[in-house]
């Protein structure tokens, strides 16, 4: 299995981003977790061009305060480095609308979405891993 350079995550249930960075910890796919509490702060990180390095994974919630998920992939995608990114779409939902705006944002922009249904389990991490780069 590869190691991810870094996995950001951006979500605002603190449940979610400690449960997750834990299943990290236990798969080992990445030494480097960032995480947001909401897409305003990592896009203000992303744009400190002193940060050395993109991840080359961001786990995305999309229902979150000031701008939402879609919101974040918009701003994201005017980075130039972003195309080196693949983002994966934090969703609960089975609703077949979500995923077909996961597949139209798929095909808008240089890098890779894709959703991944939540509950984040350890093989659905270490899949990403194996499976997206």
């Amino acid at each position: 299995m590869k190691t991810i350079n870094a996995i950001c995550l951006i979500d605002d249930d603190p449940i979610t981003i400690f449960s997750v960075k834990k299943l990290i910890e236990v798969t080992q796919i990445t030494n480097k977790v960032i995480s947001f509490s909401n897409g305003i702060e990592a896009l203000e990180y992303y744009k400190n061009s002193e940060n050395p390095f993109f991840p080359e994974l961001i786990l995305l919630d999309l229902n979150m305060p000031i701008i939402d998920g879609w919101e974040f992939i918009d701003s994201f995608s005017k980075f130039s480095i972003s195309h080196q990114t693949r983002i994966y779409i934090l969703t609960s939902s089975i609703n077949p609308d979500d995923i077909k705006k996961v597949e139209t944002y798929n095909k808008k922009y240089p890098f890779t979405i894709k959703h991944l249904i939540k509950p984040v389990t350890k093989d659905k991490l270490s899949n990403l891993a194996k499976d997206s780069f």
